[in-house]
């Protein structure tokens, strides 16, 4: 009997055993197939983003072309491709030849950025190893007759994919695979092939131009940052070629429009507006302006444009100039009197002037008049300073209202609103193009600066109660002690030397979320 009771004992236990080893087997393979169903909707969440992420980089390439255009460069791994109507690919074309866009493309092509020059690798990290992206430039079927100044608006489409490993499918959950037909969330739809696994998202942005052939974009273009210090300071514009906006084509605090724009290059954690206003658009690149509370206008990222850098002049009319004076840091000669040049055949000649070294206006000599021949006609003088341009104490400078006078000046320069008086009033007829680098350009004083500064090597400063009235381009800006800008819009058609800078603003940004490739539109 005892040895019957230990069989049966025996034969329990291996039941018991592999029972409990089989439902051990079932929970390990239940927990490895949620764990795989997470990773794999945990891989796939993240290219979905990826793709996104794709998109929008491929978008800012093509922002990048459009801002640079002109520039050595600009369009480099671009293809030129024919374009019937404002039909775009709906799958990455094979590019038909390799030539390389002229330039921003007309209305009979599109310009193609192919994925094999936008792709990015990201090993061992969570998601897709690879994202790609392809993007088009075209117009979209749009005239430059429906812009207030007859400019070419643009269409930018880009479309990202996540290169990801597994199966495309998030999971085997019917419930999952309803939702993701109801929001769209459909994998590889641009693509047209079963190859390329991974999500597809697509991006179509409309352009703006803000960019002028000649003239002044914006009001402030900066390379690096700007700091304004709170109360009276402030950014805004008027137009001295129209009376309902400027006071005898001066600003007009109760005529202010809302035009100051500013654009940063890069601002490198630096820029703070510490809540002064700004009554226009603001723009930058790199780390988020601070304090922008006040700023009436959009504020956008990012901002790309290509900031020439001015150079000494060059034409033969400098071979000699008019004449040439010494320099050295003393008041000009000639009882401190350049005169603007002479008519030659019924029409003025324009007058050159040197100055080898400093040029110094101050207290104790006689100012500086810039005078035209006559009174029939506008004059342009152009004042070449090899060093620096310097008005100090009392001394200043008298420029004649039919004089238009262009500076270049290699070193600091040193200004008042009251030692320059342009007596013209128009922002146009004074441009001061500073082509020094770590240079320094300080407009002090309570009154008004009415002129131009092209000066993208110099560390800016406008302080002391007055404000500049026109446009600037610097390195960096300071503007404090209830200092301001106020941008001339009459600028926009007309300006001093290498001012032809501007960029393109978002008109319209949208996810493309339909899956035309499959004829399929949710």
């Amino acid at each position: 009997m005892k040895t019957k009771q230990s069989v049966s004992e025996q034969g329990s236990v291996l039941v018991t055993a592999l029972l409990t080893i089989t439902i051990l087997t079932l929970i390990c393979a239940t927990s490895l197939y949620v764990t795989s169903q997470n990773a794999n909707a945990g891989m796939q969440t993240a290219s979905w983003q990826q793709a996104l992420s794709g998109a929008e980089s491929a978008i800012d390439a093509a922002i990048r072309a459009l801002n640079d255009d002109g520039q050595t460069g600009a369009w480099t791994n671009w293809v030129q491709m024919p374009q019937s109507g404002t039909t775009l690919p709906t799958v990455e074309p094979t590019p038909s030849s390799t030539a390389t866009p002229a330039g921003i493309p007309d209305s009979s092509h599109y310009n193609l950025l192919p994925s094999s020059k936008c792709a990015f690798s990201f090993p061992n990290t969570e998601g897709a190893s690879n994202v790609s992206a392809w993007v088009t430039i075209d117009q979209g079927g749009m005239s430059s007759a429906q812009d207030t100044n007859n400019k070419q608006w643009y269409r930018i489409r880009a479309t990202g994919q996540a290169h990801v490993s597994g199966p495309t499918r998030v999971s085997n959950n019917r419930l999952d695979n309803d939702l993701r037909n109801t929001i769209a969330l459909r994998f590889n739809r641009k693509t047209g092939s079963s190859t390329n696994l991974g999500p597809t998202r697509t991006i179509e942005v409309i352009m703006q131009p803000l960019v002028f052939t000649t003239g002044w974009a914006r009001g402030v273009t900066l390379k690096s940052w700007v700091s304004m210090s709170g109360g009276l300071s402030v950014v805004d514009s008027y137009d001295s070629g129209n009376p309902f906006k400027s006071t005898n084509g001066l600003y007009d605090v109760t005529k202010r429009q809302s035009h100051g724009d500013i654009g940063i290059l890069n601002t490198a954690g630096s820029s703070d507006l510490r809540s002064t206003y700004v009554y226009g658009t603001l723009s930058y690149s790199g780390v988020a302006v601070k304090n922008t509370k006040n700023v009436k206008g959009a504020i956008s990222s990012p901002f790309s444009v290509a900031i020439p850098q001015p150079t000494p002049p060059t034409a033969p009319q400098w071979n000699p100039p008019t004449w040439t004076y010494a320099g050295g840091g003393s008041n000009p000669p000639n009882g401190g009197t350049f005169n603007a040049g002479e008519v030659v055949g019924g029409l003025p000649v324009p007058t050159y002037i040197k100055v080898n070294g400093d040029l110094t206006i101050s207290s104790s000599g006689a100012p500086l008049n810039i005078k035209r021949h006559d009174n029939n006609a506008t004059y342009q003088v152009y004042i070449w300073v090899t060093g620096k341009l310097t008005t100090s104490g009392s001394g200043y400078i008298n420029q004649d209202s039919n004089v238009k006078v262009t500076w270049y000046v290699g070193g600091d320069i040193t200004v008042s609103g009251g030692s320059y008086q342009n007596n013209s009033g128009l922002a146009a007829y004074n441009s001061i193009v500073g082509y020094g680098t770590n240079n320094k350009l300080t407009i002090s004083g309570g009154s008004d600066f009415v002129g131009t500064y092209n000066t993208p090597g110099y560390a800016a400063t406008i302080s002391g109660g007055g404000s500049l009235n026109g446009a600037i381009i610097a390195k960096n800006l300071t503007i404090s002690g209830g200092s301001g800008l106020h941008y001339d819009e009459a600028l926009g058609g007309g300006g001093g030397a290498n001012t032809s800078i501007g960029n393109f603003a978002y008109a319209s940004w949208f996810e493309d979320n339909s899956a035309v490739a499959r004829g399929i539109i949710y």
